[in-house]
């Protein structure tokens, strides 16, 4: 049994489980995150040229009105790419707490920030 490999493979796996599923939650919980894709749909739906190039990898011309929905797409596609890194990352590090509190590698300390 090659462990190295099943747990390379289990983690691949379980990253993309748990991508799915925070998009699934921004996109049920973040207004921003739900207009930003729709957006991206939106310009898809809208522009024939552009989805050939992006889904099908067609080399096409485009008008200069097509070019501007492609940076509009390029940018909106950034910022959710943004969205998404920085949950995962927030969950991430909530994971990690919770989980090394729980073996015992951290205790709380009581401490008030409000105190200058």
């Amino acid at each position: 049994m090659d462990f190295e490999r099943l747990f390379n493979q289990k983690s691949e796996d379980d990253y993309w489980d748990i991508v799915n599923e925070i998009t699934s939650y921004l996109y049920r919980n973040s207004e921003d995150y739900k207009k930003n894709s729709n957006s991206i749909c939106d310009i898809l739906d809208d522009n024939d040229n552009l989805r050939s190039i992006l889904e099908d990898n067609k080399a096409l011309d485009l008008t200069k009105s097509e070019v501007e929905k492609l940076i509009e797409y390029i940018n909106k596609l950034s910022e959710k790419n943004i969205m998404e890194r920085k949950y995962i990352y927030q969950a991430g590090c909530r994971f990690t707490y919770f989980f090394l509190k729980n073996i015992g590698l951290l205790k709380e300390i009581n401490t008030d920030v409000s105190k200058g």
